[in-house]
């Protein structure tokens, strides 16, 4: 059983080093109805060829380019402005999630308006 959307947002900037194994973490996710929001702050290295080449294998990544750098936090701000989802998970570019998190955090947030969790 679903409750709803939940949307990821990961921001990336210059991240290619650590892109691959986290994006593969997070389109691993059992939990059923995700999409993957990833907005990319004007990063210089293969970044946005890697995250080109996942989105058009994997149709709930939804990718977007910055066109100036707009730092750490204002582009986490893009990003959540960009998801739709009834939830909003944010990911950090180096994240490496246990396939469960998503479901796991749905199941326990309950009546409540936030989750957290420690990196265990």
């Amino acid at each position: 059983m679903t409750a709803g959307l939940v949307s990821i947002a990961l921001c990336t900037y210059n991240g290619a080093g650590y892109l691959k194994e986290q994006l593969d973490t997070l389109i691993a996710q059992t939990y059923p109805d995700l999409e993957i929001v990833a907005v990319d702050d004007c990063s210089k290295d293969d970044t946005a060829a890697i995250l080109h080449d996942y989105a058009a294998r994997h149709p709930r990544l939804k990718v977007h380019f910055n066109t100036d750098n707009l730092g750490y936090t204002k582009n986490f701000e893009k990003a959540i402005s960009l998801c739709t989802g009834d939830y909003i998970a944010l990911c950090d570019q180096d994240d490496i999630w246990d396939k469960n998190k998503i479901s796991v955090m749905v199941e326990l947030i309950g009546d409540s308006i936030l989750a957290y969790h420690d990196s265990e």
